[in-house]
């Protein structure tokens, strides 16, 4: 074996060592990084129950991602879904003097479009009253409110494509 070859031989066996120091290095830094995003809780959701006039079961659920604003003077998106499957849109309002908070957002089920307008007094309370309006315009009702385990979101699923078959 020539001087060289003996030369590259001990250069590989020096990078393999090098590379995997450097590889149990990155993996002991990602570690800590790794426990840390996986001990975070997951993103919180909040759910109400509607019932009165059309709202009732799965038309009556809504969830809206993110926390139900309880501080005075705070102004919250709302984003969601209704009946389990249906978009939902609006904003919760927390009043200045921190009393209450309103909810109104907007929600088409079944291609119908219908709005909702509840209040809970005080903010952090997990019951409510207001007004809502579904299916023919102007049809509106009282409804009452909870705040409920989104655990209960009716399982609504669209039946998978199906592919044509050509002849």
């Amino acid at each position: 074996m020539s001087q060289n070859s003996t030369m590259l031989a001990r250069e590989t066996k020096g990078d393999r060592l090098m590379n995997s120091l450097r590889n149990l290095v990155l993996a002991l830094a990602i570690l800590p990084a790794f426990a840390l995003v996986t001990s975070l809780p997951a993103r919180a959701d909040f759910c109400i129950q509607l019932n009165g006039g059309p709202f009732s079961g799965d038309i009556g659920f809504f969830r809206f991602r993110g926390k139900m604003p309880t501080v005075a003077g705070h102004i919250v998106t709302l984003r969601g879904r209704a009946a389990g499957l249906d978009p939902v849109f609006g904003t919760a309002v927390v009043a200045k003097d921190g009393s209450y908070v309103e909810l109104g957002a907007t929600f088409f089920i079944d291609a119908d479009e219908g709005q909702i307008d509840v209040t809970f007094a005080p903010p952090n309370s997990s019951t409510g009253s207001g007004y809502g309006d579904y299916g023919a315009y102007g049809t509106g009702s009282s409804v009452d409110a909870a705040i409920v385990s989104c655990g209960l979101e009716p399982v609504n699923t669209m039946d998978p494509m199906r592919r044509r078959v050509r002849h």
